[in-house]
């Protein structure tokens, strides 16, 4: 997927990661840091920020600081900017997991900056869920690395604060897996997207992507409805009480949908009584008795 999927989107937060994203890769910085929560696409930045730089001619090599084959990637890598017959590997090496780098890896990164001369010929993004102060603590050697970026640095936002954007998200995703996939799909339900265009999304960009594709791929249909999603179809509350617990499963609810159904189901299993159904919710009895009113649920009460 190229990075121009995760970049969907009209929501101020996109607008300014974008614009943003794009000024430090043409500034050309020898070293970035790209810094966000897990799923928010800090390897799209990057590579969005190596399209905008004038390597852009050149690869985009990635490497996995926390993998056991990091440092003899670098090393070739190395010896690819002293060769004069093939030319460097990469114009841009990306390290993911910045903060797992160890002393040696470093070094490495360290050694490619200063085998390179004036010129830039290879640019180092190195990429962390770790905020700059968090990251700079983690060595002497993490402080110098990201003392050659100045102010290169980029932080990618979570998707919660991208307000707007995860119908269009979740359609260019439907798009694109239906494509992938080839099957026969038109798009979304417009219900689907109001469900998706609901939740928190603690994964980020990769989570919706992620269901969006197991969406896709259960899909037996011309539209990818609520159907197809299972996390959309059920919503469970539950209670324990000492005497069992109350379990309210309904399809595809609000909060408030979900808290007037146990109420509901609480004073049936109580047979009205303010006292047991307070006991089988959890809740003290003039709590009951707000939750009834704000509801207008007073007539399931026992009469007295």
């Amino acid at each position: 997927m190229r990075a121009d999927a995760w970049f969907v989107g009209q929501s101020s937060a996109i607008e300014r990661h974008r614009a943003r994203a794009t000024q430090v890769g043409r500034e050309g910085s020898p070293v970035a840091l790209i810094h966000g929560e897990a799923g928010s696409g800090k390897r799209y930045t990057a590579e969005w920020m190596h399209r905008c730089s004038s390597r852009a001619a050149r690869a985009l090599l990635t490497i996995d600081a926390a993998s056991a084959g990091a440092r003899g990637q670098l090393e070739v890598l190395l010896a690819s900017i002293s060769d004069d017959t093939k030319g460097p590997l990469a114009g841009t090496v990306v390290v993911t997991n910045g903060e797992h780098a160890d002393e040696a890896l470093l070094e490495r990164l360290v050694q490619l900056l200063g085998n390179q001369g004036i010129s830039l010929v290879c640019a180092i993004y190195l990429v962390s869920a770790l905020e700059p102060t968090k990251l700079r603590e983690r060595s002497l050697l993490h402080a110098q690395l990201l003392a050659r970026a100045g102010g290169a640095e980029v932080a990618v936002p979570n998707l919660r604060v991208r307000a707007g954007d995860v119908a269009e998200l979740a359609r260019a995703f439907t798009a694109e897996a239906a494509q992938r996939y080839a099957k026969p799909i038109r798009g979304l339900s417009p219900q689907a997207v109001t469900k998706l265009d609901h939740l928190g999304f603690p994964g980020n960009v990769a989570q919706l992507r992620a269901m969006i594709e197991q969406a896709v791929l259960s899909c037996t249909g011309d539209w990818v409805t609520v159907e197809s999603f299972p996390t959309l179809r059920t919503v469970s509350a539950v209670s324990e009480t000492s005497e069992g617990s109350l379990t309210v499963r309904l399809p595809g609810s609000s909060l408030r949908e979900i808290e007037i159904a146990a109420l509901r189901l609480a004073l049936q299993q109580s047979g009205g009584r303010i006292v047991r159904a307070s006991e089988i919710l959890g809740i003290t009895r003039h709590a009951l008795r707000r939750k009834l009113e704000k509801f207008g649920l007073n007539d399931l009460r026992a009469s007295r």
